[in-house]
């Protein structure tokens, strides 16, 4: 079978538009005759819909993460039609979009960003700092809970990562975990070195923070006070009437000595606690 025998198309069905008005965008595989078609999960308004291209027509962030998630699922479909030539598999459009969007095949970005703290744990003291896993940490659970609410689903793969997402997923930093501005660029700093991990790889064929870094890594100029020696000691000794306030001075101490943010500390769990080689927490 020669490779130019597959052609791909990307197209809108008018007859099924969604609530906002939107049509979805279906591809369509055609070999020897053969043809096969799935939606994409994706949609775009008709007006702005280029049937010659199969692609949008529109200058705007949605747009262009839009043809950049088209363009990727093409480079993969080309990648995977060659791979099955070399091994002189049976190709046909059915075979293709399995492959093509089977969770088999492809990296997901929870289960990713998992593994990766998982390796980098084993790193503490030589490359990483406990603070700095912790981090990590709190940003996959935060990760974990946004797509599971956003896209319905567990896990998803990098292709299905869109701007929307990350609209959401920034949301729900400065909302419900309430963080600033400075630690909210932490939080996403750690997402995306995994982000840069999957386009090293090859899993990755777009950028999902392309328009958006500006805002999400903008640092916000501080001017913190520091305790001296003596108010730290001063605190120390100080024997409040109730515990809960006794619990309030043991957490800020905390916070104090090991240099976590008032957000990170509230997260920790027994499970981001180790033990040293001298067995000592």
């Amino acid at each position: 079978m020669k490779q130019d025998s597959m052609k791909v198309l990307f197209f809108i069905r008018k007859s099924r538009l969604k609530k906002n008005g939107e049509a979805p965008v279906f591809l369509r595989i055609t070999i020897n005759g053969q043809q096969d078609e799935i939606r994409i999960q994706r949609s775009v308004p008709i007006h702005l819909w280029n049937n010659l291209k199969g692609c949008s027509k529109g200058k705007d962030r949605v747009s262009l993460e839009l043809n950049s998630y088209i363009e990727a699922l093409k480079v993969r479909l080309y990648q995977i039609h060659k791979e099955l030539l070399c091994r002189d598999a049976l190709i046909t459009p059915r075979n293709m979009l399995v492959k093509l969007f089977s969770k088999e095949e492809r990296h997901l970005v929870v289960e990713t960003m998992k593994k990766c703290i998982d390796d980098w744990r084993s790193l503490i003291g030589q490359e990483y700092q406990p603070s700095t896993i912790s981090r990590y940490d709190n940003c996959y659970e935060s990760l974990k809970t946004v797509v599971k609410e956003f896209y319905k689903k567990e896990d998803i793969t990098f292709y299905e990562l869109n701007g929307e997402f990350i609209d959401t997923f920034e949301m729900h930093l400065r909302t419900e975990r309430k963080l600033s501005q400075n630690t909210l660029t932490k939080y996403m700093s750690c997402f995306r070195k995994v982000l840069g991990i999957a386009r090293d790889n090859g899993w990755l064929n777009f950028d999902p923070l392309v328009g958006k870094r500006k805002r999400l890594f903008k640092k916000e100029e501080t001017c913190p006070t520091f305790l001296t020696l003596d108010e730290l000691q001063r605190i120390m000794e100080k024997e409040f009437s109730t515990a809960r306030l006794n619990h309030v001075k043991d957490f800020f101490l905390f916070c104090c000595f090991t240099g976590l943010s008032y957000i990170d500390v509230s997260t920790l769990r027994p499970i981001h606690l180790y033990r040293d080689n001298n067995g000592k927490l």
